[in-house]
């Protein structure tokens, strides 16, 4: 038992999988962190509203709309701004399909000169020859500057940030796929380094029950991971995550990769120790043969 808690081959194996835990807890809370962008950045859209457009003095913001007549052209459309200033200006770019449905879209932009004054707008989009009711309107507002932007944002975290959600829950996002990654590359080298000892994962345990006795592990599986089963009757050591001895184990049948075995019975110092029925659990290993060497003997 000694011989493998001590082994280098085992203490890099533990060493892996602290790693991956410390990488996979920083995964949970990066996409933890695109929830609450996301959550952030639609509550805040919820309250401000689609049609609320914040624009800065020398700045422009891009908008979008539905046609109301069909193969409109330039002239069709009117724009226009209460109160009248004639430092807002309405670009209109063109028409295009949309990108869901194929409906038929305007594009523009709204520009507001550097001598904008700060203040509530409406912009009122019709077509010529269009209902009433299909008049598009919007809320502009004008700050005097970023700050004065970020205060009065919906979005909690831009307020604290300065960034909006999406982007800050995009970064997040993509750092947490690099986080994922390297998670599964290390949980690849911590099976190959468990093949190396001989060892096979325990993936499940089924307790016993009798003559009014405490629970107690009966039958317990392990995945092989490529390693040949031992044969039925051998008796195979458990040990738990740390690596300490808990028991024996007597192989019995192979299901696709899965070995089944009876638990035998807890081993000293376990036993003296009064080792639980819960200490054999998911994630205890079996050794299913002895440990590769990792370099030639002297």
């Amino acid at each position: 038992m000694g011989d493998f808690i001590n082994s280098r081959g085992w203490q890099n194996c533990l060493q892996t999988r602290m790693r991956q835990r410390f990488w996979g807890a920083i995964c949970a809370m990066l996409m933890g962190f695109v929830m609450l962008g996301m959550l952030d950045g639609l509550q805040g859209l919820a309250r401000s509203g689609a049609d609320v457009i914040e624009v800065l003095p020398g700045y422009s913001v891009p908008i979008s709309g539905p046609l109301t007549i069909k193969n409109p052209v330039s002239s069709d459309l009117k724009a226009q701004f209460t109160p009248q200033s004639n430092s807002l200006v309405y670009d209109l770019e063109g028409f295009f399909a949309g990108y869901w449905f194929g409906n038929g879209m305007w594009r523009a932009a709204v520009r507001a000169d550097v001598t904008a004054q700060p203040g509530d707008y409406t912009l009122k989009v019709v077509f010529r020859g269009a209902p009433a009711s299909t008049t598009q309107n919007y809320k502009i507002t004008v700050y005097a500057d970023d700050d004065a932007m970020r205060a009065a944002s919906t979005s909690y975290l831009r307020r604290i940030t300065g960034y909006n959600p999406f982007v800050l829950a995009a970064g997040c996002c993509g750092l947490a796929l690099l986080a994922g990654v390297l998670v599964y590359r290390l949980g690849c080298s911590y099976i190959r380094q468990l093949t190396n000892l001989g060892c096979g994962e325990i993936v499940r345990v089924q307790h016993e029950t009798g003559n009014g006795q405490q629970p107690r592990p009966g039958h317990i599986w392990c995945l092989l991971y490529g390693l040949r089963a031992p044969a039925s009757g051998t008796l195979c050591a458990v040990y738990d995550a740390q690596g300490a001895q808990l028991g024996l184990a007597r192989a019995a049948e192979v299901n696709k990769g899965t070995l089944e075995l009876n638990f035998d019975s807890f081993t000293s110092p376990a036993a003296d120790a009064g080792a639980a029925s819960n200490a054999v659990r998911s994630g205890c290993l079996v050794q299913l043969r002895p440990q590769k060497p990792l370099s030639p003997p002297d």
